[in-house]
């Protein structure tokens, strides 16, 4: 059944610990055998993958422009790339980020403080909800590029140069291993919620990014910033997205196919994705006995854990996407593939993430507005929250929250399924002379079955692993 909270508080010297709980069902909240619930997942997928085959044969998804989205995205692109606009919006969320600093460096050093709630949920888990909405805004609002805009205003130089080159190969595998480490952070770190320890990691990171962005250009926050780059994943899936520089209405899924991913794409949705089944795998029970009745130190065993559970992500997805290298059309080297399917693991990483902390987000996210409105501890009521309460009313539909937890799951998994097969269609259609694919060229169906087979297993894998995890006891 659902935790009764999502959070079991510790008392240790100097301080609270708090210890995520993330609200996760349970297999007797499901309305269906678990048994039937896995093995109907799996089968969907199959089916999905079925039909696909033969009703889909050419690439279809193209960010075309209707007359209604054509109005709306030139009245929306006038508003947005204002210049008043743009600087509105970085200052507010500049102030966002300078209160929640606040909070950190002086105020107290107990649960209520809001920081961790800003850091844990609202700037993690919440990133998801705003960038399916709002498309890449984190983008065009991120304090750290307002940062280094003001220091570059100041030096007078341009923030597009820096000191030296960035390597146009390093891609976002900087921002891959800075999502390990928020992942360490946020599952393993002792006293993780504790200030003195919370200072050191966000000082780290405003550091490493700042100072990246002085010596290799602003390139470097696009690169380096994990929640940036979680962010503009996500938006891939946004139905906001610019087509010939105006900001126009298309169909998400196109949006996973439409660019070109840039090296380490496939490393961070590894990560993302590694990190989610890590904190599901965490919380079984063969795991925090394993971890207790071993003599060596709990951080070394959840490190490992960690680490494998990335590490089979990416070496299972990269393993079904280059087993695609035969089917491809010119053939592609195999070591392109799983940067270049990488975006189709966008809709299951949301999936787990839906499944994973909407409640999280749903309770913690009120808590956090509640405390926002005294960042010091000292009584203050700033933004007229903090006498509201949490409405917790969610913990009564545990039979309701299983099922979305079910249906986020196979339903990221079904959308993944689509986009990879879209994606694949357009590296199996035979390409004309430029290069670019053949208008209504159609791959042959044993290109089609053959080449995508492998990323269906390992579709299917995901699927029934992610179920067991949310579920296991």
């Amino acid at each position: 059944m659902i935790t009764a909270s999502l959070t079991a508080l510790a008392v240790r010297t100097g301080g609270f610990v708090l210890v995520p709980m993330h609200g996760i069902g349970n297999r007797r909240d499901l309305p269906l055998p678990f048994g039937f619930v896995v093995g109907g997942a799996a089968a969907a997928l199959v089916v999905s993958f079925v039909v696909l085959f033969f009703a889909w044969r050419s690439p279809r998804y193209r960010p075309l422009l209707d007359p209604l989205a054509r109005q709306v995205s030139d009245v929306l692109t006038a508003v947005v790339d204002a210049r008043g606009f743009r600087i509105a919006v970085r200052v507010v969320v500049l102030l966002v980020y300078l209160w929640a600093g606040l909070a950190l460096f002086a105020g107290q050093d107990l649960l209520t403080n809001p920081v961790f709630g800003f850091v844990f949920v609202w700037m993690w888990v919440g990133l998801v909800p705003l960038s399916l909405l709002l498309g890449p805004w984190l983008r065009v609002t991120n304090p750290l590029r307002t940062l280094h805009r003001g220091l570059c205003a100041l030096a007078r130089t341009d923030p597009d140069e820096g000191l030296a080159t960035l390597p146009a190969r390093l891609g976002c595998w900087p921002a891959a291993v800075g999502i390990f480490g928020f992942a360490w952070l946020e599952l393993i770190q002792p006293d993780r919620t504790t200030l003195p320890v919370l200072r050191v990691w966000a000082l780290a990171w405003l550091v490493l990014l700042v100072l990246g962005a002085v010596v290799f250009g602003r390139r470097w926050i696009a690169a380096a910033d994990p929640f940036e780059v979680y962010a503009s994943a996500v938006a891939r899936l946004s139905p906001w997205r610019r087509v010939d520089g105006r900001v126009t209405l298309v169909n998400p899924l196109a949006g996973l196919t439409a660019s070109t991913p840039p090296p380490g794409s496939a490393a961070v949705v590894a990560a993302l994705l590694g990190s989610t089944a890590y904190d599901s795998f965490s919380n079984t029970t063969f795991w925090i006995s394993t971890v207790q009745d071993s003599t060596l130190p709990p951080e070394l065993w959840q490190t490992g854990g960690l680490l494998v559970m990335m590490l089979a992500v990416g070496l299972s997805f990269g393993l079904g996407t280059v087993l695609m290298a035969p089917f491809t059309a010119p053939r592609r080297r195999a070591v392109e593939l799983p940067r270049l399917m990488a975006p189709t693991v966008v809709p299951i990483v949301v999936g787990y993430a839906i499944a994973h902390y909407a409640t999280l987000l749903v309770v913690e996210g009120q808590r956090t507005a509640i405390h926002w409105s005294d960042p010091l501890g000292l009584g203050w009521n700033v933004f007229g929250s903090a006498r509201m309460g949490v409405n917790a009313s969610i913990y009564d539909h545990p039979t309701a929250v299983a099922v979305v937890q079910v249906v986020a799951i196979v339903g990221g998994h079904v959308l993944g399924i689509v986009a990879a097969h879209e994606k694949s269609l357009q590296l199996f259609a035979p390409a004309g002379a430029d290069g670019r694919t053949a208008p209504g060229a159609e791959p042959g169906l044993r290109t089609v079955v053959l080449g995508q087979l492998p990323l269906l297993v390992v579709m299917v894998f995901y699927t029934c692993a992610g179920l067991l995890l949310l579920f296991s006891p």
